[in-house]
């Protein structure tokens, strides 16, 4: 089950990157429509900004993104480590000109949840970081049975690719020299003092993933632990 709180400091919003993705419902007397939008500003103290998706993909919902319309806005933060906020609030106003673009009044409390269900364990593993068109020495700074965070420098990565959502895989040493590799998909990217900081999900199953934390002595039982995230 997730778990999740409420908070009154509403500026975690603040941390939506600009042009993310986020998730917009909006309430109709005969229920609701939800789809895809972007992430355009926050001002604080005043309003939340959406870019408003087109007519088409309103449909029904067209006539109800006007003043006074409540909607409900859900997002992941990339730089929550998995977590996901929501919070409803009102239409301000809806503009035309220069583009169409949302106006949100600030909501009261926003809701937060965390994705992580399984406890992530720091770790300074070197490994060899590939996908199909490029490889990388660099450190896998936590994991879990599920997932881990890759770091490497960002002076190694062009900084042109766009790694998320790219297949990848991660090559590690065992005490006995023997090579291991864990495959996964790249599911979240950020970027901090000189590092790119790679959030993978990993497909690998659970009796290899426990292999792994064994050959480099993490204890397992840890992973049972009620843990936040």
């Amino acid at each position: 089950m997730l778990k999740s709180q409420t908070s009154v400091d509403v500026s975690i919003i603040s941390q939506l990157p600009t042009g993310s993705t986020v998730d917009i419902e909006v309430i109709m007397p005969a229920g609701s429509k939800r789809l895809k939008t972007e992430f355009v500003g926050y001002m604080s103290g005043q309003y939340i900004i959406l870019n408003c998706p087109s007519a088409q993909r309103l449909g029904a919902a067209l006539d109800y993104v006007k003043e006074g319309t409540y909607v409900v806005v859900r997002a992941v933060l990339e730089q929550g480590d998995g977590q996901i906020i929501a919070f409803k609030s009102m239409i301000k106003a809806v503009t035309t000109h220069p583009t169409k673009l949302i106006f949100l009044f600030l909501p009261r409390a926003v809701q937060s949840y965390q994705l992580r269900e399984q406890v992530r364990i720091p770790t300074l593993i070197p490994a060899v970081f590939n996908t199909s068109d490029h490889s990388e020495v660099g450190v896998i700074k936590d994991i879990s049975l599920s997932g881990l965070q890759f770091d490497l420098h960002s002076d190694d990565v062009c900084p042109n690719t766009d790694l998320k959502e790219q297949d990848c895989e991660i090559l590690l040493e065992g005490k006995q020299n023997q090579q291991f590799k864990l495959n996964g998909e790249i599911c979240r990217v950020k970027q901090k003092e000189g590092l790119v900081m790679l959030g993978i999900k990993l497909k690998n199953d659970q009796t290899f993933m426990e292999a792994i934390m064994k050959e480099y002595l993490i204890d397992l039982s840890v992973l049972q632990a009620d843990q936040k995230y």
